[in-house]
């Protein structure tokens, strides 16, 4: 069975299988590529494009309103508003 992680981003984007991992287009900024990745077994996931990385709790805070990533920034430097 899927992890909570994977059902919730799968309803934002599309993914495909890794060897370890699952990846996509990141949801967070403009992804031209699968920089997006999700390790199904921690229930966390990292973008290796804007840097953000969290688990469950920051993918939903990351999908509250609209959001300026700054480059290389962590996740709590992302500005919601």
């Amino acid at each position: 069975m899927p992890s909570e992680l994977v059902l919730l981003v799968s309803e934002h984007i599309k993914l495909s299988e890794g060897r370890k991992v699952l990846k996509g287009n990141c949801p967070f900024h403009n992804d031209q590529s699968e920089s997006f990745m999700i390790y199904p077994v921690k229930e966390i996931f990292k973008c290796f494009g804007c840097g953000l990385e969290g688990g469950l709790s920051e993918f939903n805070e990351g999908n509250k309103g609209t959001q300026i990533v700054l480059y290389n920034s962590s996740f709590s430097e992302v500005l919601l508003f």
